[in-house]
């Protein structure tokens, strides 16, 4: 459950209908690091959480205390 809590943010990347997906504030923290860490993992949004993941000490600290919660 959890998983799949944290892929919502990156829902949105893909298209208008999707865009709905996530909260603001994780669209806002996480977008330009999904793009600049993981462009070639987006629209898929469990690729993107992994590859976030496996750059969490380079991503923004907004984008990181996302998947504190």
């Amino acid at each position: 459950m959890r998983r799949a809590i944290l892929a919502l943010p990156f829902l949105f990347l893909t298209t208008p209908a999707a865009f709905a997906q996530g909260t603001p504030e994780q669209r806002a923290a996480c977008q330009d690091d999904a793009y600049k860490f993981c462009p070639y993992d987006v629209p898929d949004a469990e690729k993107v959480e992994a590859c976030l993941r496996k750059y969490i000490r380079s991503i923004s600290a907004a984008c990181r205390a996302q998947f504190g919660k």
